[in-house]
This record gives structure tokens, sequence and C-alpha cells, in this order.
């Protein structure tokens, strides 16, 4: 995370893996389709509490709401965000 906070300025990070894993739950079971970009299928859902943050280099934190679902083949990387990927 580190490495990723100096070369990109921010990071997305979940509350906990608690967090993680539950929204990863959800999506699995009630994710919406929003189109394939940059060669991943992803999903995508709001939650009405946070869960996750943006820390940008200056360590502020900005919370997230939306979870996206990245899908290549069989594998997937969920990703707290502010709103679908374009």
């Amino acid at each position: 995370m580190q490495k990723l906070l100096e070369r990109e300025g921010s990071v997305h990070l979940f509350n906990d893996r608690a967090t993680l894993e539950s929204v990863a739950e959800a999506i699995l079971q009630n994710g919406e389709f929003t189109g394939t970009v940059r060669g991943h299928d992803r999903y995508g859902l709001y939650f009405a509490e946070s869960i996750g943050y943006r820390l940008d280099s200056d360590g502020n934190q900005t919370p997230l709401y939306y979870e996206e679902m990245k899908i290549k083949g069989d594998k997937y990387h969920v990703i707290p965000r502010t709103r679908p990927s374009r």
C-alpha cells in the first residue's frame, strides 16, 4: 500500500478484512453489471454505510460507499471506490 500511495498519490482501502469479505459476498449475490472496462468485466454495488476510504499522500481520508468487482477469467478483485469505472 505504501508503494502505491507514493507512486499514485492515493489508495483505496477497505475498513477492515471483515468488511472486504462481506461486501465481496454481497456483490456476488446482488452486484450490477456495469460493463467491460480495460479488459475486465465489472460489477458494482452501493452501500448505505462507508465500506472503506480513499487515503491521499497528505493523510486526508474520504469515505467510500461503492464497491467494484473486476473479473477476468476465473479471477476477481474487489475495490472500494467513489463510483463505477469508466
